[in-house]
């Protein structure tokens, strides 16, 4: 390569690095020209086992009041939460409480794997089976682009398994037809990916990064020298595989672009990062999530909570979810239930206190964002997909009527009961796709004329 191709390289790289603004100088750029419209969306997907019963995140003002065959809407607000959700309490303003939405067309179980965010019927008891299309979550990525699209965190794999660390598929997340999303299931190694460009753990973290660079460079380069040379019959491959380095390269301009930003929304490296214990860790991938959040290394997250073969034993439990589930061990399974939600609760609230503490346009960070908790199983530790509950905290950007609201849609097969495919189908109307009906329909209530199939009009602004 001569000195003119060098330079001509280096100036091409000057100018994309010009025009891929970061994304945080570009939210500057947006919040200083007044345009908040343009601002990014953020979703945080907390995806847990076990199931969420529906009567223990109901606030007791609430409690024996049949819906019937309308929709039961109330202020979330001026009501006393369960007291396993007390943490919670100061964020009841962008609180919601969705219950009531059937997923009858999803397996039921211990999960319902990509059903439960691809909304259709998949696998089998111990495996996830194929992916069909990209889940909701994988969908608003693709709304909300950032260096890091979509950040899958995990701290267990599949629902019935005890893979523990490193990459993890576990089969609750998928980019499109046949791409599962993976799971960065270690703690310190995501805090190295995420961060390693501007920090590090290790202090040949940062000599890696930049010899990356290179290799990518030199790959994008050999790669279309030998798409050249080969036949054209097989370009579709070599395409799609300079595809996957381009994207690669492009991520790695991006960091590379944001040093300094990085280093200053990085949380502090500590042994959290390297702990065994299943609740540090939990703490430890919130961490990274929040921080990747403000950074602006992604705009869309979702974590594998636990699963059914976790124990809880820093919380004093001796029984793993699954036991539990089964109402084994020495205390009740309700008891069980609320040591753990509470602990859930600080671990959200903790993300949202966070969030909330950031500056953004009008507001804060906790007005654009929606952190959505919710079960791979449904309502119960084997999932009958009756009801799915959702736990939403965050403003949404203001696009759904849902913070400070407490909802509650008629039971299934009653008039006007809707499905989680409603609800997934909701979010990406509000957010950018005006897609008619996401998922597979309930063949049951179509057949029974009780199937609506479209968003839920009530929620959009």
């Amino acid at each position: 390569m001569n000195q003119t191709r060098r330079n001509t390289l280096k100036n091409l790289s000057l100018a994309a690095g010009s025009f891929l603004l970061s994304p945080f100088l570009r939210q500057v750029e947006l919040q200083a020209a007044g345009n908040l419209i343009a601002m990014p969306n953020r979703f945080v997907f907390i995806v847990k086992s076990s199931g969420i019963i529906p009567d223990g995140i109901t606030p007791d003002a609430f409690k024996g009041k049949d819906s019937s065959s309308s929709l039961f809407s109330q202020d979330l607000t001026n009501v006393a939460l369960p007291s396993s959700m007390h943490a919670l309490e100061p964020f009841k303003d962008q609180l919601s409480i969705v219950q009531g939405l059937s997923g009858k067309m999803c397996r039921g179980g211990h999960s319902s794997w990509f059903g439960m965010m691809g909304v259709y019927m998949t696998g089998g008891e111990f495996d996830a089976g194929a992916v069909i299309r990209a889940t909701a979550d994988a969908e608003l990525a693709k709304l909300n682009p950032a260096p890091f699209n979509h950040l899958g965190l995990a701290i267990r794999g599949k629902a019935l398994s005890s893979d523990y660390g490193g990459t993890m598929y576990p089969g609750i997340s998928a980019v499109g037809p046949g791409q599962e999303l993976p799971f960065q299931g270690s703690p310190d190694i995501a805090y190295e990916q995420l961060f390693g460009s501007a920090v590090s753990a290790s202090s040949g973290a940062e000599k890696r990064f930049k010899l990356q660079g290179n290799l990518l460079d030199f790959m994008v380069d050999d790669i279309r020298k030998v798409t050249k040379a080969i036949p054209s019959s097989e370009h579709g491959k070599m395409d799609a595989y300079l595809n996957a380095f381009e994207e690669l390269q492009v991520r790695h301009s991006k960091l590379s672009s944001m040093k300094e930003q990085i280093a200053a929304n990085a949380p502090g490296y500590s042994d959290k990062f390297t702990s065994t214990v299943e609740e540090v860790r939990q703490e430890a991938q919130f961490d990274l999530a929040t921080a990747a959040l403000i950074a602006g290394l992604t705009n869309v997250v979702t974590i594998r909570l636990d699963n059914v073969d976790m124990t809880y034993k820093k919380l004093g439990i001796d029984e793993h979810n699954h036991g539990i589930g089964h109402n084994e061990g020495t205390k009740s399974q309700t008891e069980y239930r609320e040591i753990i939600q509470r602990h859930h609760s600080e671990l959200l609230a903790t993300m949202a206190g966070k969030l909330r503490a950031v500056p953004e346009g009008d507001g804060d960070m906790l007005d654009n964002t929606m952190i959505i908790f919710l079960s791979d199983s449904s309502d119960n530790h084997h999932g009958t997909g009756m009801e799915w509950p959702y736990l939403i905290v965050g403003g949404g950007g203001g696009k759904l009527k849902l913070p400070g609201r407490y909802l509650r849609y008629p039971k299934y097969g009653e008039k006007g009961c809707r499905t989680i495919g409603d609800w997934w189908t909701t979010l990406l109307n509000a957010f950018g796709n005006p897609i008619k009906y996401y998922g597979n329909e309930d063949l049951v209530l179509k057949q029974n004329g009780c199937s609506h199939a479209g968003p839920l009009e009530e929620l959009l602004v």
